[in-house]
């Protein structure tokens, strides 16, 4: 994080992304020797609880991220301080209606997110922007989608895209997207 740091001063925000990796002792470690970096400790350790033990001995702000598979859990979060704001996928939380919830608890709150793609194309994607558009700016810590590692897309016409490290908010109807029935092959079953 130092490296990063001295590499980039304050032209960006960092975040230390463990996924769940660091165990309880390790992200002591690293918030305390790293007291003069700014960055954020993305979802460090493995449970909310392990996260919850340390949290008032860290020195970062603390973001949830894999823990957060429903809305009780970000209730829960959010009522007992565990962490200072969420990395949201729109899959993981349960869908766009889910995803609203968090954004306007984050907001009653002023707590900062993001919207998250979980390699989805374009359907996802669109999803990810759709909401991401719909979030306070001062409270939105960045929309992330796959797009830039996935070849082709569902729409070509409005696929969804990053244009010189912004991503245009797709125009087509409903989520932006209209999916062309010859990506995805013959169907497996018909209900009529």
């Amino acid at each position: 994080m130092r490296k990063a740091w001295e590499r980039v001063g304050g032209s960006v925000r960092l975040a230390a992304d463990a996924n769940r990796s660091l165990t309880t002792r390790d992200t002591l470690r690293l918030s305390r020797e790293c007291l003069d970096v700014p960055f954020i400790l993305e979802q460090p350790c493995n449970t909310f609880e392990e996260i919850k033990a340390i949290r008032n001995q860290l020195h970062h702000a603390v973001y949830l991220d894999e823990n957060t598979e429903d809305l009780s859990t970000v209730i829960r979060a959010i009522g007992e301080g565990v962490c200072d704001g969420f990395g949201m996928k729109v899959t993981r939380i349960g869908g766009l209606h889910a995803m609203a919830t968090v954004r306007d608890l984050c907001e009653a709150r002023s707590m900062p997110h993001t919207c998250d793609d979980a390699w989805g194309g374009d359907v996802l994607a669109a999803a990810c922007v759709q909401i991401g558009a719909t979030v306070s700016p001062r409270l939105n810590e960045g929309v992330w989608i796959a797009a830039p590692y996935i070849e082709g897309h569902y729409d070509e016409n409005n696929g969804v895209s990053v244009e010189e490290g912004h991503i245009r908010l797709p125009s087509g109807p409903g989520l932006g997207v209209v999916p062309q029935e010859s990506c995805f092959g013959s169907p497996v079953a018909s209900y009529a």
